[in-house]
């Protein structure tokens, strides 16, 4: 296999890519852009990802961007059919729903508050938005807490590329300071994950 690039800033969605390639031991180049929201590399990342976001990915002359994609990509190509249930297991339709979950349902929401609370203006900002956000992250974030019921991950069997999706929006939280809505089982799945070698490499990327 060609080594892989992912084009990163640090506490963004890349590092979806760098927590998974590092749970299953790919080799890979980091690609590290300065945080200027909407312009993160200038005029020749652009050409690489036209809307100027990361993550972006290169394999060797194929480049693509969405951070659930990439992990997706990454999985089926090179994976070898770990950290997935088998497709013939009763495991694997909830795998995929919450590989989804983390990017599509919850952190809308919460980015959602990380632009009432840190990028609006002021005048800018609606009390009635915040507070509904809060609500709805307090519900979303309780249907989480039901799937994880008694065990550590996501999935019964242990840890999956479902909770990586999950625990970069819950990093999101974090930076939109919208911990009140994290309950202690929450809290518990976190450290679960943020104790995790492949997590403590990452983030300090």
């Amino acid at each position: 296999m060609s080594k892989l690039k992912v084009y990163h800033v640090g506490r963004s969605r890349s590092l979806r890519a760098l927590w998974l390639l590092e749970e299953l031991g790919l080799p890979y180049d980091v690609e590290k852009l300065e945080f200027l929201p909407g312009n993160f590399g200038g005029d020749a990342y652009t050409k690489i990802h036209p809307l100027n976001k990361v993550p972006a990915l290169e394999d060797g002359e194929m480049v693509m961007s969405e951070s659930i994609a990439i992990m997706q990509y990454i999985m089926n190509k090179y994976g070898a059919g770990h950290l997935r249930p088998e497709t013939d297991s009763p495991e694997y339709g909830p795998y995929l729903q919450w590989l989804h979950y983390g990017e599509s349902s919850l952190a809308p929401i919460v980015v959602n508050l990380m632009y009432q609370r840190h990028f609006f203006k002021p005048e800018q900002r609606s009390e009635s938005i915040d507070i509904w956000a809060q609500k709805e992250l307090s519900k979303y974030l309780s249907i989480l807490e039901d799937q994880l019921g008694d065990h550590d991950y996501i999935l019964e069997s242990g840890f999956s590329a479902a909770d990586i999706s999950i625990g970069y929006t819950l990093l999101l939280i974090r930076l939109a300071q919208a911990k009140e809505q994290i309950t202690p089982r929450i809290e518990k799945y976190w450290k679960t994950l943020t104790a995790r070698d492949s997590w403590k490499k990452v983030s300090e990327i």
